[in-house]
């Protein structure tokens, strides 16, 4: 069910989240139309109230996906773990915030030179699935990648 944003601080305060929440801020909150700075404050202002909830407290089993712009993939066959994103096609940020995540960690899958073994779009969905038990037949690219266990 789509419901209107606000929905979302009233169920939070309730403790009546569904299984999945999807949160897309505006062109500006979400740092495509504005600065940085815009993006770090709409964070704050809707993120951190769910991040001191007890989904995201020992013993919560909340999972708090950031993603944010675009990658083209458009980088050249000579490019090096150390050259992606000067110059030679661009990453993703992804954070993963879990209560069952392992603290502070940075994924080492895959070779960021080699588009075809990072994770990408389809990973994230894929983990999605997974973590709530969906089959992942019929979820296109996503049913072919792996999951982003290795952050848990």
């Amino acid at each position: 069910n789509f419901v209107c944003f606000s929905q979302f601080a009233t169920d939070l305060a309730n403790h009546t989240l569904p299984n999945l929440s999807w949160l897309a801020p505006n062109g500006c909150d979400d740092a495509h139309d504005c600065s940085i700075g815009t993006f770090d404050t709409w964070l704050k202002t809707v993120i951190g109230p769910l991040l001191a909830s007890s989904y995201f407290q020992p013993g919560g089993d909340g999972l708090l996906i950031i993603t944010f712009d675009e990658d083209d993939k458009g980088g050249s066959p000579s490019c090096t773990t150390t050259t992606v994103g000067q110059g030679c096609g661009g990453q993703v940020e992804t954070v993963l915030i879990s209560p069952l995540s392992k603290l502070a960690y940075k994924s080492t899958a895959g070779d960021p030179a080699n588009f075809n073994s990072t994770y990408d779009e389809a990973s994230i969905l894929r983990t999605i699935a997974d973590a709530l038990g969906l089959k992942t037949s019929g979820l296109g690219a996503a049913a072919s990648r792996v999951p982003m266990a290795d952050f848990f």
